[in-house]
């Protein structure tokens, strides 16, 4: 995958190296946050009544109330069994939502090339060259199957109690639930449009620090609360990774840098 990571906007020239504690958003700038488009603010909006009605509980855009939302995915997830119609609309308020959790933590930008197709809608941040799909991990946190319960029940009974030892493993293994599979986040991950792109060069090294990281299940994996953490773990990888090349933390990057 091919970008840009912002290294001739990055380069040192001279000025120190700043430290590699990362600042808050707060410290970062005082500049108010931009609004977002018209169309993701009234989706997030949407998010936020669909959650308050459902939980009782109001978001307010703070990484730290994303467990809320990642309980409010499982809900519309089963709620919606029987009602697939309905998912798109969720997705998008809860894509559009994590967005702008995400584009607020971090500093960037949305991008909607198509207005008509909301899964396509990325944001780009500026510290670091990473898009973000998060409409498209919503849709596929809704669309995830159902997790099957554990079968506690004992082994079958045996239709012939002459049965030999064979036999008896054999309903063992077959009276067995497969657990739900656990995945390790990946960044590359380029299955219709991909949840996340990042520059060629910086792809090593992030792959080598999520590799760390425990195996997850597909619903932690798509859950709102993980997505920010592995943001989080990419950004800083790649800004560790620029400041050990010599140049500054951020790339302090543009739209026209992703065009």
């Amino acid at each position: 995958m091919t970008g840009t990571n912002g290294k001739s906007n990055g380069k040192t020239n001279g000025h120190a190296i700043p430290s590699a504690t990362t600042p808050g958003a707060s410290e970062r700038s005082s500049t108010p946050i931009k609004p977002p488009p018209r169309a993701v603010q009234d989706l997030a909006e949407s998010c936020v009544r669909f959650v308050e009605r459902a939980l009782g509980f109001k978001l307010d855009f703070q990484p730290e109330t994303l467990p809320v939302l990642d309980h409010y995915v499982e809900k519309a997830r089963e709620d919606t069994r029987d009602r697939k119609e309905a998912r798109p609309l969720l997705a998008q308020a809860i894509g559009a939502y994590l967005g702008e959790v995400a584009r607020r933590q971090f500093d960037g930008f949305w991008r909607l090339e198509d207005e008509h197709d909301p899964r396509s809608w990325r944001v780009e941040l500026e510290p670091v060259y990473l898009i973000l799909r998060p409409i498209e991990l919503a849709t596929r946190a809704l669309d995830l199957p159902p997790t099957p319960p554990r079968d506690t029940s004992p082994i079958r009974e045996r239709k012939d109690e002459d049965d030999d030892d064979d036999e008896g493993t054999e309903a063992a293994v077959e009276s067995e639930k497969a657990p739900e599979e656990a995945v390790v986040p990946d960044p590359t991950d380029d299955l219709g449009p991909a949840l996340l792109e990042l520059d060629e060069d910086d792809r090593a090294a992030v792959a080598e620090r999520l590799a760390l990281l425990p195996p997850v299940s597909d619903a932690e994996y798509h859950a709102p609360s993980t997505h920010l953490e592995v943001v989080e773990i990419i950004v800083e990888t790649i800004r560790a990774r620029r400041m050990a090349a010599g140049m500054e933390a951020d790339a302090h990057l543009e739209p026209d840098d992703y065009s």
